[in-house]
This record gives structure tokens, C-alpha cells and sequence, in this order.
């Protein structure tokens, strides 16, 4: 992922923080109970913003497969006003295109993925 405002430290948290959530979200823990996934997301760090530019990415998933990923990070504290921001980007940059008809959040306007954005 592509954050040059990050420091170093902060991109090595976000390394770290992607592999936890995704492996909670999609991979081979995500049938383990949602508190220690949230709670081991939250070992890794607790910065909202940081939460936030993770959950961006899996937004931005143009399959839809990374949506528990995002509720987890979003439950852990993710700031998702961020998230939507950077998904965004991460769209941009990849030149993701959604078919017509795709729930994704860019189309419906808010978070997607379980809640009211908060």
C-alpha cells in the first residue's frame, strides 16, 4: 500500500495490521471468535486513523470478499471517515471499476459493510 505521509513505523504497523485483519477477516482464523479477532487487531495498534487507512483497503475491494475485514476493523475502532477517503484512493490508483448495480460504498454512499458509518 501506497501512503507516503506514513512514517515508517506507522507502515510497518499497517504491514502488520493487514496481515492480522485479513487472516481474522478472510483467512485461516476468520471462524475464530469475533472478540479475540478484534482484540488481537487491537494488539497491533489502536489508532483510529491507522484502523481507518487499513479498513480503506479492504473497501476498496473491488470482489466484495474483504467485508468481514472491514466490520472487524471498523468494531476495533477504525476511523471510518478515513476509510471511505482512502478507499477512494486505493480505487484511483488501482483504476477499479464497479459494475452497474454493485452494492459496493462507493455506489451507496456510506461505509457498506454493517452500519451506519459510526
Amino acid at each position: 500500500m501506497h501512503v507516503p505521509s506514513l512514517s515508517q513505523r506507522e507502515r510497518l504497523i499497517l504491514a502488520e495490521l493487514s496481515g492480522v485483519a485479513g487472516r481474522y477477516g478472510t483467512g485461516v482464523d476468520r471462524d475464530r471468535p469475533r472478540d479475540e479477532a478484534i482484540a488481537a487487531i487491537r494488539a497491533v495498534t489502536t489508532d483510529a486513523r491507522l484502523l481507518g487507512i487499513q479498513a480503506g483497503v479492504a473497501l476498496a475491494d473491488p470482489q466484495g470478499i474483504s467485508a468481514e475485514t472491514v466490520r472487524l476493523l471498523k468494531a476495533a475502532g477504525a476511523d471510518m471517515a478515513v476509510a471511505a477517503g482512502h478507499a477512494v484512493e486505493v480505487r484511483e490508483r488501482l483504476g477499479v471499476r464497479y459494475p452497474e448495480g454493485d452494492p459496493s460504498p462507493r455506489r451507496t454512499g456510506g461505509t457498506g459493510f454493517g452500519g451506519s458509518g459510526s
